[in-house]
């Protein structure tokens, strides 16, 4: 099978995996929003918010490094594997010992023991590293398709069977834990690879020469996209943090369904074509545009629909201030979809600090934005984010364009069909 084929066999596969798991969480989500208060949704974005910022260390960029690598050693595999999981048992342990003292911060006593329940994830993370990188290299996304879905299912159900039994807070913990849980096990029992013992400098030296860039980048990407959730907890608290993460999780879901299923294609495919600049230029273009037409309807119509969206499927209680976010975050939900390859580029090219400086720039002007109108409430702090990434956006172009030979007026003329359509729909639907 050629590159092409695989690559549109692993799109197919990839949109089941994220269509299929993302539905799940999303059904998920709407039956724990009717069940539990916000305080509870905001607590557990704060210890998720945690576990996201320390599994950037366990991970280290490893798995980016792996599946972009054209000379991949059994050393390379063992080394990256090994190294991660001593990092996740370390780190767990600390991030338990540390979890009152992170509580104490945000003056949350409640904080304390969820973060040390999600410690566990961390080691977790590390264990489900390299299998994923093997199975995303040979792009098999079919056994990842299968992973993602049996995990939602089994997280979900977890999770809802705790909340109907009346664990409140901890049927969250649970839901997160059985799902990474799940997920490891069916990666494990999938792969017939297995960590040896060719631990080395000189292929950690390898891995981590291209990961700490992937690092630095993940670190800045997570000040992007948490740094407003523990602003909003330290200054407005739980309750206003769960009524924004409600509406960031209907936004990040959509978001992701319409982009994951192509750009963790493209990166594994891009790499394939690093010294052919044109056919990356023309794979580009046409996952932009596709995204670009599935993501301009769905964001712009739910938008227009998103007071009736969030009281249909979440309740009454989490209006109007969980619509009001989600109808700002849609506007950047436009410029996400579209830029998501962005950062595949940049990565196959052997670029990766080209990504984090980009990154330093958004995460330094997110959190100066966000400091700046959190008094204002939490769509005060979604506009703010917005507004932030469509004053930098054109930087992203730009850096694209070192890479490989786009075309402004192309690439624009691409994306001006779905827009127009969506935005005449936007508009019609408002008016009524």
């Amino acid at each position: 099978m050629g590159l092409r084929e695989k690559a549109v066999r692993g799109v197919a596969w990839s949109a089941a995996r994220n269509w299929g798991s993302r539905l799940i969480t999303l059904v998920v989500w709407i039956v724990l929003a009717r069940l539990l208060p916000a305080e509870a949704f905001g607590l557990i974005a704060a210890a998720m918010a945690y576990v996201a910022f320390v599994n950037v260390f366990v991970e280290q960029g490893f798995v980016s490094a792996v599946i972009q690598r054209d000379d991949l050693e059994d050393g390379h595999l063992d080394t990256a594997f090994w190294t991660s999981l001593g990092l996740g048992v370390l780190l767990a342990g600390a991030s338990v010992a540390a979890a009152p003292f992170v509580a104490r911060f945000f003056d949350q006593p409640s904080l304390a023991p969820v973060i040390q329940w999600m410690a566990p994830a961390l080691v977790l993370a590390a264990l489900a590293g390299m299998p994923q990188a093997l199975f995303e290299r040979a792009l098999n996304y079919r056994l990842l398709a299968v992973r993602e879905f049996v995990a939602a299912a089994v997280g979900g159900f977890v999770g809802v069977v705790m909340a109907v039994n009346g664990f409140g807070l901890w049927s969250l913990v649970g839901w997160q834990l059985g799902e990474r849980t799940a997920s490891v096990a069916v990666l494990w029992a999938a792969t017939d690879w297995r960590p040896g013992r060719a631990v080395t400098r000189r292929h950690f030296g390898d891995l981590f020469g291209f990961g700490i860039n992937i690092v630095g980048t993940n670190l800045l990407d997570y000040v992007n996209n948490r740094s407003d959730d523990l602003i909003i907890l330290y200054v407005l608290g739980p309750e206003a943090l769960g009524l924004y993460e409600i509406a960031y999780r209907l936004f990040t879901n959509g978001k992701q369904i319409v982009t994951q299923s192509v750009s963790s294609v493209a990166f594994s495919t891009f790499s394939r074509l690093q010294a052919e600049p044109a056919r990356m230029k023309q794979g580009f273009y046409t996952a932009t545009q596709v995204v670009g037409a599935v993501a301009f309807p769905i964001f712009l119509g739910s938008a227009a629909l998103a007071p009736q969206l969030v009281e249909a499927l979440f309740g009454a209680k989490w209006l109007p201030e969980s619509a009001q976010v989600f109808q700002v975050l849609a506007w950047i939900g436009l410029l996400h979809s579209v830029f998501y390859f962005n950062s595949a580029v940049m990565l196959a090219s052997g670029k990766p600090h080209w990504r984090l400086g980009l990154n330093a720039l958004n995460a330094v002007v997110n959190v100066a934005a966000v400091l700046l109108v959190v008094r204002w409430g939490i769509v005060a702090v979604a506009a703010a984010y917005t507004i932030r990434g469509y004053v930098l956006a054109p930087l992203q172009i730009w850096a694209v364009r070192q890479l490989i030979p786009i075309e402004v007026g192309s690439y624009v003329r691409r994306l001006a069909a779905p827009l127009g359509c969506s935005l005449a729909m936007a508009a019609i639907v408002w008016g009524r």
